[in-house]
């Protein structure tokens, strides 16, 4: 379970890096220029958030080369991020379902490991009783 919270942890503080790195530097590209949709850092940070979530609400957008290429990476974090949020969950899903499905056969082991045990002894028992009929049989004394 604890690598499962260091993955979130891991994928939380990449998509925080991205949202503030991507929308820092929007903001610096696009900020002085004729147009520009993005009136404050804060406008930047949230262009930054709506696009890493693929919400994209179009109330800015970068119009420069540059904001653009920097737009465009942040849209491909975004998708690796949730594609890494899917991956976590599904990890600690399979987890689960995994741990739950060996303790099952665990304990199907043991019960046929037991039922082999008692069957085990009955042959030994039949094999004993057979053995000492033979004994019997050829003892001079049954003669």
């Amino acid at each position: 379970m604890g690598s499962i919270v260091r993955l979130g942890a891991l994928v939380t503080s990449v998509a925080l890096a991205v949202v503030l790195s991507g929308g820092s530097l929007v903001w610096l590209l696009e900020r002085h220029r004729p147009g520009s949709t993005f009136g404050s850092w804060t406008d930047a940070m949230w262009w930054a958030l709506t696009t890493v979530t693929t919400v994209g609400d179009g109330d800015h957008t970068p119009i420069t080369p540059p904001g653009r290429l920097v737009g465009a990476l942040v849209m491909i974090a975004g998708v690796a991020i949730i594609g890494a949020v899917a991956a976590v969950v599904a990890l600690s899903i399979a987890r689960t379902i995994a741990a739950a499905e060996e303790r099952a056969i665990e304990a199907e082991a043991k019960t046929l490991e037991q039922r082999l045990e008692s069957r085990l002894n009955t042959v030994e028992a039949q094999l004993a009783r057979i053995e000492q009929h033979l004994r019997e049989s050829r003892s001079p004394r049954s003669r």
